[in-house]
């Protein structure tokens, strides 16, 4: 029989007494189960003396289904996880807010989640039980003494764009403006800049924590420096709330860059780009930040394998020619469709690579390190199943990326365990991803998400059991090994430490020790 912990049992008894049902399919909350149909919401009395006592010590106040705002507020970003709605969100506004919350749900029997941009892919930002809103801790400072930049624990990768574009300095970060840089930097942090300018995470000198404890402490090299140690790599929602982050700055480039995109079209071309993508990455000088990617497009009445669109753009921190020399296998392949080499100013590239908002919907991402390239044939396998996509329309349908942002001397510059972040040493990212409507039939989700299964099935003999921790998907059946590998045993320990009785947890969160 399973044994239940005192904050279960508590947790349980504080749902009972606050009113809040749980429908069967949430209870697990599993990809199955976790559907476009669900449809669990709490019925916790807005009048609770629980939530009324926590409202008095939170400065920004607690929203209660049925609040006005709690509607909107409640969502996650991924579309797929949104019949998951909070008993209450607490708005925090400062760590005091946190640290007050914290122990309420420690109290309580509540497991409390964190949310800032609201991004994770597989809705680790979101739960039936109390949702910490710190959307409104998002400043950001630089100090050019220190050569430092200071944000809020939830500043969005926009926020920090905003406040940088044009100056002389920069913070290496994620491409999509939305997303937090809690998440981001919790579990490494890639971007367009990464190759030549580091992970966010490597680039973090302190941050302020608030643990299981309720204790606000500050985390650097000095301090706590074996929470500091987990909180570069170790993943957000696992050790406690990060209220703030101080990150060194990187200088950036004073003269233009070069930029480059090339489109082809054609499953034939697809495989070739790929595997020619992947060879380039082998020797590519740190200075160049590429990907390449192929989509599974509308066949309007033509061939499955002519309706596949293929892309690969980056950038070089140095002249044209340069660039036009590493790229030239690329072109070699067959003459693109579509032709763009060019000069740029640095921070007008920046802007071209950062995404903006779109409309609420759902995906399911899945990804997997290669310590070198593929075999050409498995390459034309990933290939013949993007041909053989399920769903193939504008707003459903599969793509397969290649991330050549992860490798390279500077990011190998530390070793596997000096920081949580342990993928080091490896050449792409090789990302499988799908997207649908929220509204589509559930059958949609469950095929592309049996298609991501297909393609990894692929990448598996070839490739480390390595997977991107802030690429979370709950099919992964090792997901601690594949996200941690040889830091994990050392990451248990960290989070028995500061979380013993496991307050901070989610379906793939790191355990604490038994026994």
């Amino acid at each position: 029989m399973t044994s239940r912990t005192r904050r279960q049992l508590l947790r349980d008894a504080s749902i009972a007494a606050l009113g809040i049902g749980l429908a069967g399919p949430l209870a697990g909350c599993g990809d199955d189960t976790v559907s476009s149909t669900s449809t669990w919401w709490p019925t916790q009395s807005p009048g609770s003396a629980a939530l009324d006592d926590l409202a008095k010590q939170i400065s920004g106040g607690v929203l209660r289904p049925g609040d006005a705002g709690y509607g909107p507020t409640s969502l996650p970003a991924n579309g797929r996880f949104r019949s998951i709605r909070p008993a209450a969100i607490a708005r925090c506004n400062n760590a005091a807010d946190v640290a007050a919350a914290v122990t309420w749900s420690a109290d309580n029997g509540l497991a409390p989640t964190v949310r800032g941009g609201g991004h994770s892919y597989s809705g680790f930002s979101t739960s039936p039980d109390l949702i910490l809103d710190v959307s409104s801790m998002n400043s950001v400072t630089v100090d050019m003494a220190a050569g430092t930049i200071t944000t809020g624990g939830s500043a969005l990768n926009g926020d920090i764009l905003d406040f940088t574009t044009g100056g002389p300095v920069f913070l290496p970060g994620g491409t999509c403006r939305g997303v937090g840089v809690g998440g981001l930097a919790l579990g490494g942090g890639i971007g367009y800049n990464a190759h030549w300018a580091g992970l966010t995470s490597d680039l973090m000198v302190a941050s302020t924590i608030v643990t299981a404890d309720g204790e606000v402490r500050t985390l650097s090299a000095s301090e706590h420096d074996d929470l500091f140690w987990a909180c570069r790599g170790g993943a957000g929602g696992n050790f406690g709330v990060n209220t703030q982050f101080t990150f060194a700055l990187t200088d950036a480039p004073r003269d233009d860059i070069s930029f480059y995109r090339f489109e082809w079209t054609g499953a034939e071309r697809a495989a070739q780009v790929l595997a020619t993508f992947d060879q380039m990455l082998v020797d590519a000088p740190a200075a160049l930040n590429a990907v390449a990617m192929a989509e599974a497009t509308s066949i309007d009445g033509g061939s499955p394998r002519d309706a596949i669109s293929v892309m690969s753009r980056g950038q070089y921190i140095g002249p044209i020619e340069e660039l036009g020399d590493l790229v030239a296998p690329l072109l070699a392949v067959d003459e693109p469709d579509s032709t763009t080499l060019k000069t740029l100013a640095f921070w007008d590239a920046q802007e071209g690579f950062a995404s903006g908002a779109s409309a609420n919907h759902s995906w399911g991402d899945i990804s997997r390190y290669a310590a070198q390239p593929i075999p050409a044939s498995a390459v034309d396998e990933l290939v013949d199943l993007l041909v053989e996509c399920p769903h193939r329309s504008a707003d459903a349908n599969g793509s397969l990326w290649s991330l050549g942002w992860i490798g390279g001397d500077v990011i190998d510059k530390f070793d596997r365990t000096e920081t949580a972040y342990v993928h080091r040493g490896m050449n792409t990212l090789w990302r499988p991803t799908t997207v649908w409507p929220n509204d589509a039939n559930p059958s949609v989700g469950r095929d592309l998400n049996e298609w991501t299964a297909a393609m990894i099935g692929v990448l598996a003999p070839h490739t480390p059991p390595e997977s991107y921790q802030n690429f979370p998907n709950r099919d992964i059946v090792d997901p601690l090994e594949e996200y941690y590998a040889e830091n994990l045993d050392r990451l248990i320990d960290i989070k028995t430490d500061y979380d013993p009785t496991d307050l901070f947890t989610n379906p793939q969160g790191i355990p604490i020790r038994s026994g």
